[in-house]
């Protein structure tokens, strides 16, 4: 039996850890996704179901898994897709022309169809000579919307406002149903996230500096105060000039009046002002740290090596120093020592990109190619032109038989090393030169060519 206070309970338990909020109206709602549960777990003592809800996490993700909602469907309000083309690519463009290089969230993603569109809506409107990369970020907090997701096969039902054309050009059929193709696939990761939870943004977990954010009907099943933190939180994720798309329900002048508003044809977008700080940190026990800015106009930045500061009292390593130290464990195969340096360099700076190359090469070390792919990634999130980051993503890709990557991050390399003269050396941790990478970037094209 649910009465008055387990009823209170077990809202006060949901509203606390994932913020749905279910006022007097939605209770049933709540009573019904309960049931649902208990049902499953073999529960028939409510306060039983309470006591495991809060102890197990396997019995607390079945019931978020009942309670959020996953109706979706591709291009889902035709009005922010216009939006997107018409307005925000534009901007985009004449912005980040130098780089050609995008980075997009989908927060509260459900089953994929969000930023699958996404994905196949840039491809549409960026131009192809030269290209553009795209990398789109895809979180929710369903672990089982995340893992249909990932699968990218949909039944009719999700095209119901994507015109045939699209869906033939992007799509595969199969068995009654269409999968994605490859190539629109690898334009997206997947990740669990709980929007509540103040853990972004955050370079650790690659949830920083957003060209553009979709958060479209998710907001409205939060209350007040944390709908107004999530928000401040995405307001944070995006780099100055990024957009923030959410749904027409969550629109509101006070909310979200740190942004620009801009009236686009049947909806509303939000913009972060230009001369916005690029980072803040999400702690307040932390000081805000400055994300640099691409280099305008693109070009590679080599670094001298830092000199070994003079000796003192108490020396203050710095990142160079520390990642140093981590190299050379890394080269005489002292692993554990490497991860505990790159650690370190992370704690003095959060935003230092060759940090996340030596995690990802550690990793492929250890055979562990996503995780390693995840953090090149994040060097490259933190600078779009770190070569090193270019080529070693190219390297794990290969492993993991990701063609489109491949080729997209040698040639950025390529690009890049265009500004060098073959002596310039590009990485001073190993003394690698242009020349040296132009070499081992013909190797990899070799294997790719194969």
């Amino acid at each position: 039996m649910l009465n008055e206070d387990l009823y209170n309970r077990f809202a006060t338990l949901v509203r606390e850890r994932i913020g749905l909020y279910y006022p007097e109206p939605r209770r049933n709602d709540l009573v019904y996704g309960l049931q649902r549960v208990a049902q499953q777990l073999g529960v028939t003592d409510m306060a039983q179901l309470l006591d495991l809800l809060e102890h197990s996490p396997v019995a607390w993700n079945e019931l978020v898994n009942e309670l959020t909602i996953g109706e979706t469907y591709f291009f889902r309000n035709a009005a922010q897709f216009a939006a997107l083309r018409d307005v925000i690519v534009p901007d985009l463009l004449q912005r980040r022309h130098l780089i050609r290089y995008l980075r997009v969230w989908s927060a509260g993603c459900a089953t994929g169809e969000e930023p699958y569109s996404l994905a196949i809506a840039l491809r549409e409107a960026l131009p192809t000579d030269p290209p553009w990369q795209i990398n789109i970020l895809a979180t929710d907090i369903n672990r089982r919307f995340l893992e249909r997701a990932r699968e990218a096969v949909y039944g009719n039902w999700s095209f119901r406002e994507t015109p045939p054309a699209v869906r033939d050009r992007y799509f595969i059929p199969e068995n009654g149903r269409w999968r994605l193709r490859d190539e629109v696939k690898h334009d997206v990761i997947f990740a669990q996230l709980n929007l509540v939870e103040p853990t972004y943004p955050s370079p650790q977990l690659g949830i920083i500096a957003f060209d553009l954010i979709f958060c479209r009907n998710v907001l409205i099943y939060f209350d007040d105060r944390t709908m107004q933190q999530i928000v401040q939180r995405l307001y944070d994720a995006l780099t100055p000039g990024g957009w923030l798309v959410v749904g027409h329900a969550e629109t509101h002048i006070e909310r979200f009046r740190q942004f620009e508003t801009y009236n686009a044809p049947g909806t509303v977008l939000y913009r972060k002002p230009l001369q916005a700080p690029p980072f803040v940190m999400p702690s307040t026990n932390l000081p805000a740290l400055p994300l640099p800015p691409p280099p305008s106009p693109p070009v590679l930045t080599v670094q001298p090596p830092t000199p070994m500061p003079a000796p003192t009292s108490a020396p203050t390593p710095s990142p160079e120093e520390r990642l140093r130290q981590a190299r050379a464990a890394a080269d005489h195969g002292d692993w554990d020592a490497a991860q505990a340096y790159v650690q370190q360099v992370l704690e003095i700076n959060p935003l230092y990109a060759p940090a996340y190359y030596l995690l990802a090469q550690i990793a492929e070390h250890h055979g562990r190619l996503e995780e390693a792919l995840a953090d090149y990634r994040r060097s490259l999130y933190l600078d779009s032109h770190f070569v090193m980051g270019l080529i070693g993503m190219a390297g794990v890709a290969i492993r993991l038989n990701q063609m489109d990557t491949v080729r997209r991050s040698l040639r950025q390399a390529q690009q890049l090393l265009e500004q060098c003269a073959n002596d310039t050396v590009v990485d001073p941790l190993s003394g690698g030169t242009a020349g040296d990478l132009r070499s081992y970037i013909a190797l990899l094209w070799q294997q790719v060519n194969r």
